[in-house]
C-alpha cells in the first residue's frame, strides 16, 4: 500500500478503499496510547535507589500526584498488556497488507516447511511434470473445464441452451470428471462403456439428442469422450488407490487387459468382423477388436505398446467411433454441436488415508471443435487463457458454500486438489470420509 504522506492522523483513519486487513479500516488504532502521563506523575521522576544499588519498585502511594487518584501497579500492568495486544494486532494487520500487495503483483512467499513435501515425495510441480511426460498438453481438470466453458460461451454454448453427452469409462473414478461437466451443463446423457468404448449405437445417441434445449429453432449438444488412465502421486503408471481397499488397483483395468491379450494373441486374431462380439463380454470384446483394427491400420507393433500408448490409441479409436455416430444421428441443418475428446488422468495419492498427500485430476485434450450452421471450427483449449489461482479459488468458494462438506483447500495454483472429503464420499461412500482430514496445500505453479 502506498502512502502519500508519512504522517498519519485521526482524519485518515477509517478511510475505505485500502487493502484487506488494513489497520485503519479494521479498527486498530495507529496511535500509541499514552499509558503514563509525562507530567505530574511519580513515574516521570527518578526512582529511589536502595542500599544495594537497585531501584525501588513504585508503589500505589508513589504513583499519586497532586489532584490524582491512586493507581494500582496491577492496573497499570493490565493497561500495558492491552497496549501490547493492540501493537501485535497492528503488526499482524500490516503483515497481511504486505502479503496482499505482493500477491497482487504475482509475488509469492515460499510454502512453509509443513507445506513442503517430505524428502523423496514428489511436489505438485513434479507430479504435474510427471503426468506431462506422457501427456504433454495435460491440464488440471478444473483448469480444463474452465477453458472449455469460456471457449464454448464465446460460440454460444452454455448450460442453459446445451445438453452434454458424456462418454467415459464405467469406472467410478471417472465420475470426478462427469461431476465437473455437470457443474457447467447440468445432468449429462451418458453413453459410458468399458474403456470408454461406444456401444450405444445411433439410436442411443439420438435418444440423448432428443432431450436437448432448443435455441432459435436449433438444438445444441456438446459431446465429451475420454478413456482414462492412472498415474499415481509417486508416478506409477496404471496404479490407483481406491477407498477402503488394500493395495493398489488398475486404471484403466479394461485397457490393461486389452494390452496383455493383444500382445499375447496378436492383432490379426482379434480383428473380427464388425458386429461380431462375445455374448458374455460384449463391451470388452468390442473394445478389444476395435483397438486391434485401429492399431493394425496404423501399422503398430504390439510389442512396442505400453499402457500410455494403448490409452492414446483408445482415444483415437473412440473418437473415430463418435464421429461416425454423429454423422448418422445429427442433422447439422437442425442442430449446432461441439466435440471434446482426450484422456482423463487420475493423479491420486498412493494412500488415500494419508491426509497430507493431495489427489489431483488432469485432462489431456484430443480433438476439440464446434460445428455451427454446418461449418466446423477447431478449438485449441490449451490456447484459451487460464483463470488465475484467485479466480479458481473464488469459484471454489462458491462450490464450498453450496457443499461445505467438501473441505475445499485454499491453493495458490491452477492445479487444484480434488477435495479429499468429496473424493472419499463420491468414490467410497460416507464411510471413507472418516479416515482423516483433507490436506491443505499452497504451492504456486
Amino acid at each position: 500500500m502506498l502512502l502519500k504522506s508519512s504522517k498519519l492522523n485521526s482524519s485518515s483513519i477509517g478511510r475505505s478503499g485500502h487493502a484487506p486487513g488494513c489497520p485503519c479500516c479494521s479498527g486498530v488504532s495507529l496511535r500509541k496510547p499514552n499509558v503514563f502521563k509525562a507530567r505530574n506523575s511519580a513515574f516521570s521522576k527518578s526512582p529511589t535507589p536502595l542500599a544495594n544499588g537497585q531501584l525501588a519498585k513504585p508503589t500505589a502511594v508513589q504513583a499519586v500526584s497532586a489532584g490524582e487518584k491512586p493507581v494500582e501497579v496491577a492496573e497499570l500492568h493490565a493497561r500495558m498488556a492491552a497496549q501490547q495486544m493492540q501493537l501485535q494486532q497492528l503488526t499482524q494487520a500490516l503483515e497481511t497488507m504486505g502479503k496482499t500487495a505482493l500477491g497482487a503483483v504475482g509475488v509469492h512467499t515460499p510454502a512453509s516447511a509443513s507445506e513442503q513435501p517430505a524428502p523423496g515425495v514428489l511436489s505438485i510441480e513434479q507430479r504435474a511434470a510427471e503426468v506431462r511426460k506422457s501427456f504433454p498438453n495435460a491440464l488440471a481438470v478444473d483448469d480444463f473445464m474452465n477453458r472449455v466453458e469460456v471457449a464454448l460461451a464465446d460460440k454460444g454454448f452454455t448450460g442453459n441452451n446445451t445438453i452434454a453427452m458424456s462418454n467415459l469409462c464405467r469406472d467410478e473414478s471417472c465420475m470426478i470428471l462427469e461431476d465437473k461437466i455437470e457443474s457447467v451443463f447440468g445432468s449429462c446423457f451418458s453413453t459410458h462403456g468399458l474403456g470408454g468404448v461406444l456401444t450405444c449405437g445411433v439410436i442411443g445417441i439420438k435418444a440423448g439428442l432428443s432431450h436437448s434445449p432448443v435455441l432459435g429453432g436449433k438444438e445444441q449438444y456438446v459431446f465429451f469422450s475420454f478413456p482414462h488412465i492412472a498415474i499415481d502421486s509417486d508416478g506409477g503408471v496404471g496404479k490407483i488407490s481406491r477407498p477402503n481397499r488394500p493395495d493398489t488397483s488398475a486404471a484403466c483395468g479394461a485397457l490393461c487387459a486389452c494390452l496383455g491379450q493383444l500382445q499375447a494373441e496378436g492383432l490379426d486374431s482379434n480383428c473380427r468382423t464388425p458386429g461380431v462380439h462375445d455374448a458374455e463380454d460384449p463391451e470388452y470384446s468390442i473394445l478389444k477388436q476395435r483397438l486391434a483394427r485401429q492399431l493394425k491400420s496404423e501399422n503398430c507393433k504390439v510389442e512396442d505398446l505400453d499402457l500410455v500408448s494403448i490409452t492414446k490409441a483408445a482415444e483415437r479409436t473412440i473418437t473415430n467411433d463418435l464421429k461416425h455416430l454423429i454423422s448418422k444421428a445429427v442433422d447439422p441443418s437442425k442442430a449446432n454441436y461441439a466435440v471434446f475428446t482426450g484422456v482423463q488422468i487420475h493423479n491420486w495419492a498412493t494412500d488415500l488415508t494419508d491426509g497430507k498427500t493431495p489427489s489431483l485430476e488432469f485432462v489431456a485434450a484430443g480433438e476439440c471443435y464446434t460445428v455451427i450452421n454446418g461449418k466446423q471450427e477447431k478449438l485449441d483449449v490449451n490456447a484459451v487463457p487460464a483463470l488465475s489461482p484467485r479466480q479458481l479459488r473464488l469459484l471454489g468458494q462458491v462450490a464450498e458454500e453450496q457443499h461445505p462438506e467438501n473441505d475445499l483447500p485454499d491453493q495458490d495454483s491452477v492445479v487444484q486438489e480434488v477435495p479429499r472429503g468429496y473424493l472419499m464420499r463420491r468414490i467410497g461412500g460416507a464411510a471413507g470420509a472418516r479416515k482423516s482430514p483433507v490436506s491443505y496445500i499452497n504451492v504456486p505453479m
